[in-house]
């Protein structure tokens, strides 16, 4: 079951209204060693497509060297930063729900910490798999509602996970994969995420931070 937290946007303008808030705050991102191992999980050739849904300040587009990288992002205030970070990438401002491509257009795609703050992220997981060359691949991370860092947070405050954004989900490692698998991705390697911390190693994988999915088109025909 995925269990969703609303601060309240209702539409794509409301959306891009409050993550542009959220950005003048500081952009939201991570290590650039992240966006490095991320690409290399992805697998991508040199010359392939690259689509990064939900790119933020463009920090994986800025590590994608060789590739054509193409960008979506809600927010217009982090699509300024993306063109100053990334200018070799091809910029695009709109919803990962509605993505402006036709359907096989790219090798891999990248959704790093977005599709659980879409309005409709099912609907976002077809679109993903429409846009994916049949041979295509995909990387997702998604945030974990059994961390184990959440569980002194319920002891101490009494509430769950919460990572400050306006629209939030967390699910569970095979819940999220379930998620995926119905709206068109075959889930190919489920790896923890725990920002490096290494003793978190020792935990198991269920109670990682986040997970990251790597997925191809569950059948040629899959998203169309």
């Amino acid at each position: 079951m995925i269990w969703e937290r609303r601060a309240g946007p209702r539409n794509g303008a409301e959306l891009r209204a409050a993550y542009n808030r959220r950005h003048a705050a500081g952009l939201l991102r991570d290590r650039d060693r992240f966006y490095r191992m991320a690409l290399r999980r992805l697998r991508a050739f040199p010359g392939s497509s690259l689509l990064d849904v939900g790119c933020g300040g463009g920090f994986l587009l800025r590590e994608a060297r060789g590739l054509f990288a193409v960008g979506v992002e809600v927010s217009d205030l982090a699509l300024r930063a993306a063109r100053e970070n990334a200018p070799a990438a091809v910029l695009v401002l709109g919803q990962g729900e509605r993505l402006p491509f036709p359907a096989r257009s790219f090798d891999r795609v990248a959704c790093l910490g977005n599709l659980e703050h879409f309005l409709d992220p099912a609907r976002g997981v077809r679109e993903i798999a429409r846009v994916l060359k049949a041979t295509g691949e995909a990387l997702l991370l998604l945030p974990n509602s059994y961390y184990s860092g959440d569980f002194c947070r319920v002891i101490r405050t009494g509430y769950g996970p919460d990572h400050h954004q306006p629209v939030e989900r967390f699910a569970t490692l095979y819940e999220w994969r379930d998620f995926l698998e119905a709206g068109g991705l075959e889930v190919l390697e489920v790896a923890p995420y725990n920002r490096f911390k290494w003793w978190k190693r020792l935990l198991p994988r269920a109670l990682a931070y986040h997970f990251l999915y790597r997925a191809r088109p569950s059948s040629p025909g899959s998203g169309g």
